[in-house]
């Protein structure tokens, strides 16, 4: 069986699709450092598609690393050993026409690609293009044997989506408060718009925004982590 990845990527407004999380399980026995990524320079992203974890003492925190059993998993902003491979995932994720953003499973498999389940999702956010930002969950089995990757997704189907309907559940619910929290102080201050239903804005330029700013949760990045490596873990069991 091939390596499995898990991935959250984001169609960024003015970079199209980017990885914006990528959590890799280590090679057996391995500390995991061969898959940290160097330290790089953040020029060529903006806020919507940047990986952001909390800020440390010393520096700004690039990679999580962490132990589940005797596995170990990273989880970084992009792949420094399968980016090529990940760069084709997300492209064709967002460009299928049957995505629809709403949570619901969907699955494609080639030689080049490996065997894909996707679940896409998309936030409400005034700031964004077309008033929407659009997301993508992704589970790959990085391999060219068919048959036993489709085995593999089949056995833990329900344990993969069910864990990532939890995780686009917690994004929305979290984003919703944010929302909603706004709303309830545009209407204390009078701003608030009874025909679009938020509050009003004086600037309508579209500006862009982390995840972990539109859910208000600095630790967003690192509960991904964490149920990511879960997953993964559990799905190398079986």
């Amino acid at each position: 069986m091939g390596s499995m990845l898990i991935s959250l990527s984001h169609f960024c407004d003015k970079h199209g699709p980017r990885i914006l999380l990528v959590t890799q399980a280590a090679i057996n026995g391995s500390t995991g450092d061969e898959l940290l990524v160097p330290t790089y320079p953040t020029d060529s992203y903006c806020d919507s598609c940047l990986l952001h974890f909390p800020k440390s003492s010393a520096s700004d925190i690039r990679s999580l690393k962490s132990n589940v059993g005797n596995q170990c998993f990273v989880s970084t902003q992009y792949s420094s050993i399968r980016y090529q491979l990940l760069t084709l995932i997300i492209r064709r994720s967002f460009s299928e026409e049957t995505m629809i953003y709403d949570g619901m499973p969907l699955v494609f498999y080639d030689d080049t690609r490996g065997l894909n389940l996707v679940m896409g999702f998309k936030l409400n956010d005034d700031n964004a293009r077309g008033n929407e930002r659009r997301y993508c969950l992704i589970f790959t089995i990085d391999s060219k044997d068919h048959k036993a990757s489709m085995e593999l997704i089949s056995a833990n189907w329900s344990f993969i989506t069910g864990g990532f309907d939890k995780m686009i559940n917690y994004i929305r619910d979290s984003h919703r408060q944010q929302i909603q929290k706004k709303n309830d102080t545009a209407n204390e201050n009078g701003n608030f718009s009874l025909l679009g239903g938020t509050y009003l804005r004086g600037n309508k330029v579209k500006v862009p925004r982390n995840l972990a700013e539109l859910t208000q949760d600095e630790l967003l990045f690192v509960r991904l982590h964490k149920w990511n490596s879960f997953l993964l873990h559990t799905c190398m069991q079986s």
